[in-house]
């Protein structure tokens, strides 16, 4: 990341915290939370469904993530060395097909469905998920909202 943190969004940090650069207080998070709710609240009043924007097949950091601190290599795939693989183009991927990162990707949708009525997710690099990951995601939100749109990238990085 540069020095003050910009990074376009794709080197994700702390998952389901509403990024602030637009809004007029950045540094209140309580009123980040307000402003989102109530901008989608006037979208779907105006038949305008929000599917956002998720990066959930790498994180921006790998050996000191938040992930990699919890668990060592738990959650991200390496190699017999011990080196993180790459299909994302920044230096590492989650392992999606293991139990918690799947628990912590459905849960993570559910939540932006439950509590901000998201209406789908547009996934960066869904190749690098694994098929049954990505299917629960559809059949818990769906369960949540019937209509939910799941799509994403078909290539590697």
């Amino acid at each position: 990341m540069s020095a003050d943190n910009y990074n376009w969004g794709y080197d994700p940090l702390n998952y389901n915290v509403l990024e602030g650069s637009y809004s007029p207080d950045p540094y209140d998070g309580y009123n980040r939370i307000k402003e989102f709710k109530t901008m989608v609240m006037a979208m779907h009043n105006a038949g305008i469904s929000i599917n956002m924007d998720v990066v959930y097949n790498h994180t921006g950091p790998s050996e000191n993530s938040n992930f990699n601190l919890l668990v060592p290599y738990y959650y991200y795939r390496t190699k017999a060395n011990g080196t993180f693989y790459n299909g994302s183009g920044c230096g590492n991927e989650l392992a999606s097909e293991r139990y918690m990162v799947n628990k912590f990707f459905r849960e993570s949708c559910r939540f932006w469905v439950q509590e901000y009525h998201l209406s789908g997710f547009r996934f960066d690099l869904m190749v690098l998920i694994d098929n049954q990951t990505m299917i629960d995601i559809y059949k818990d939100c769906s369960a949540i909202y019937p209509s939910v749109m799941v799509y994403g990238e078909p290539w590697a990085g």
